[in-house]
Order: structure tokens, then C-alpha cells, then sequence
């Protein structure tokens, strides 16, 4: 309910704010470092800032994931902006782990120009994250849920540090596995 909601959302925040989390791998791994427009709240197209751009070839996609050509249009290719070269640049779906050959930013605000000649604001999807989750404090949760503040601090530092960890939401005392 809504106080698992609150105290999840703190310990989000906290993980966040303090990067109480595995930088490496939430930018080689998660969407994070995708580029959102703030005009819009969608994310930026590579085919809104890069000249003539072609969707970047996929293999395991297709042939061990299932995708569509339908879903692959719809889907598209990203932007990310590189702190190495301090550029904007376009990556694909499989272009995670090792396969990722830049260093993507996941927090900050970037002034991007569009072909359409506009200017436009775009931050990382983990920066929204960011922005979104500055109300809710452990004090905050702790008035909606009674759990104290202090436990739910302690909850973000373990799930920060005890590995592996994992939350098994909505898991009775009857759940148990073969």
C-alpha cells in the first residue's frame, strides 16, 4: 500500500542522492544514462540532432530476443552524452556492457540543438529520478508508514552494501520456492 510505496521511495532516494549504488553498472546496464527532453518529457532521438541518421544494426535482438521490425521502428536507437568527448551520441539496445565503448552521463542538465533548429534542455533519465524523488525524505515516509526514519536509512545502507540483495515484494509466509 501506500506506506510500502513511501518507504520504497525513500530508500530510492537515498540510494540516489548518496550514489549508494554501482556506477559502472547502471551505466552499462539500465536506460539511466538515456537522454529525456524536458520540453516534451520523451526521450531524445537520435534522428532529432544527427543528420540523416540510420537506425544502428542489431543481430541478438532479433534472433534471440524475439524483436519485431515493427517493435525496432517503434523502439528507435538513444542518445547519451558522452563525458569522454563531451559529445551527444547515438546508441542502440544491444550497445550495453562491454559493448558500450563510451562513458555515458547519468546526472546533469545539456543543451542539445535539434535539427528543427531548436534549442532544448535534456537530462539523464537517472537526473529525473533525481528530481522526482527530492520529497521524499525517510521523515516523510516515516509520517505516512510509522516506520522511523532511522530504519529506513538503515534499510537503503543494507540494501547498499549486504550482496547480494533482493526485495521479494508481495511474498506471503505461505510463498516458498521448489
Amino acid at each position: 500500500g501506500l506506506s510500502d510505496t513511501a518507504i520504497f521511495l525513500a530508500v530510492t532516494r537515498i540510494l540516489i542522492d548518496e550514489k549508494l549504488y554501482d556506477e559502472p553498472f547502471v551505466k552499462r546496464f539500465t536506460d539511466f544514462p538515456l537522454l529525456v527532453r524536458t520540453d516534451t518529457l520523451k526521450r531524445l532521438r537520435p534522428e532529432e540532432v544527427f543528420p540523416d541518421y540510420q537506425l544502428r544494426e542489431l543481430s541478438v535482438s532479433f534472433s534471440q530476443q524475439g524483436l519485431t521490425e515493427e517493435q525496432r521502428e517503434r523502439i528507435g536507437d538513444f542518445v547519451v552524452y558522452d563525458l569522454a568527448s563531451e559529445t551527444f551520441q547515438a546508441i542502440g539496445r544491444e550497445d550495453i556492457g562491454t559493448n558500450l565503448n563510451l562513458d555515458p552521463a547519468i546526472d546533469g542538465r545539456f543543451t542539445v540543438e535539434t535539427l528543427d533548429g531548436k534549442t532544448v534542455e535534456v537530462m539523464p533519465i537517472l537526473e529525473m529520478y533525481r528530481i522526482h524523488l527530492d520529497e521524499y525524505t525517510p521523515e516523510m515516509a516515516e509520517e505516512i508508514s510509522s516506520a522511523p526514519a532511522d530504519k529506513i536509512r538503515e534499510l537503503a545502507n543494507d540494501l547498499a552494501t549486504i550482496k547480494p540483495a533482493a526485495i521479494h515484494y508481495g511474498e506471503g509466509v505461505n510463498h516458498y520456492f521448489h
